[in-house]
């Protein structure tokens, strides 16, 4: 595995892989997180994108158990006046915004929110990234098919927002984070820093082959996506975090963690819990988890049932915009599971 990290510096500036089974974890690295100034380490924390989608889904399972939140109830019930200007906004359910079922348009569809994103300032509030989807036109009719869009975290984050003294990223950190133990882990989104934490890892977008450092406007953009993105966080808390949900079961109870395991499907595959990803990998195996992507960095998280095991990949090199370098990251993660589980 360690070969496969490093021939992948052809690639990539850096990279950092923690696997987690029953006998214990090991972290392998390679590359630098400053390029020429700063070997990657064990460590370093990643930005870790949409993998931050299972955070605040745990967190709307357990808001669920608390009596405070009906997955079944309308959007509306929670959020009335930013409801009047989403389309169907009056008939989607917290169900269909956790499973990406609402049919709702995503902000990543407005060239406006794109150039926006380039021109500054960043962070965005939240009233400025609704405005990309307010009265634009559906996907799909709610419940009616599945299609992944950040704008439906989002709203999720509003919705704990609105349900808890202390709001979303409170209650992300001390319900989850902070009591399954996972110190190096923060979720910065919508916070007030204006830094990276300590020991995070420069970012960088390849273009026309070279590494240019982003590192601004990737922090920029994470402080703006609350809910759908947001984590910073070490590989092995990463991969803990997704051993304690689903093998040890420990952070929600028996029933939410059975709820969040009910995929819908897409093309007659089950595809998507409540802010879980399902995929078989090329050796046939089931992985669940998520992935994450972003202007300035890309990550791979998910958990295998028929081997125990946790496995997390994640890279300082943008994906978002980079096609083929997600290709190159996927491609890599599938060799890395090849090796080790296959």
């Amino acid at each position: 595995m360690q070969q496969k990290l490093d021939k992948a510096l052809s690639n990539f500036p850096g990279l950092s892989l923690s696997v987690k089974t029953a006998s214990g974890n090991y972290t392998l690295v390679a590359g630098d997180a400053v390029i020429n100034e700063k070997p990657m380490a064990a460590s370093a924390l990643h930005y870790m994108q949409s993998i931050s989608k299972t955070f605040t889904a745990v967190a709307v399972l357990k808001l669920k158990e608390e009596g405070k939140i009906n997955l079944d109830a309308k959007v509306n019930t929670y959020l009335p006046a930013i409801c009047n200007h989403l389309p169907n906004g009056n008939i989607i359910t917290v169900r269909q915004l956790l499973t990406m079922t609402s049919g709702l348009p995503d902000y990543l569809d407005s060239d406006q929110f794109l150039n926006d994103v380039v021109a500054g300032p960043l962070p965005m509030t939240s009233e400025q990234v609704l405005s990309y989807v307010y009265n634009q036109p559906v996907k799909f009719e709610p419940g009616t098919s599945f299609g992944y869009c950040n704008i439906n975290y989002h709203l999720l984050a509003l919705i704990i927002d609105r349900v808890t003294p202390n709001g979303h990223r409170q209650y992300i950190t001390d319900k989850i984070i902070n009591a399954i133990g996972l110190s190096n882990t923060y979720y910065i989104a919508g916070s007030a820093i204006t830094t990276a934490p300590e020991g995070t890892t420069a970012n960088y977008l390849q273009i026309d082959g070279t590494f240019n450092d982003v590192s601004e406007l990737q922090l920029g953009t994470v402080r703006t996506f609350i809910g759908d993105d947001g984590i910073v966080a070490s590989v092995q808390d990463i991969a803990g975090f997704y051993y304690k949900l689903l093998h040890d079961k420990t952070v929600l109870s028996p029933e939410s963690l059975e709820e969040m395991k009910v995929t819908v499907s897409y093309q007659n595959t089950p595809i998507y819990g409540l802010g879980l990803y399902f995929y078989k990998t090329n050796g046939g195996l089931q992985a669940i988890g998520h992935q994450g992507s972003g202007v300035g960095a890309g990550a791979y998280a998910f958990y295998f049932p028929s081997k125990n095991t946790s496995v997390v990949l994640c890279t300082n090199a943008g994906t978002l915009f980079d096609a083929l370098k997600e290709e190159q990251l996927r491609a890599l993660y599938e060799e890395i599971i090849g090796i080790l589980l296959e």
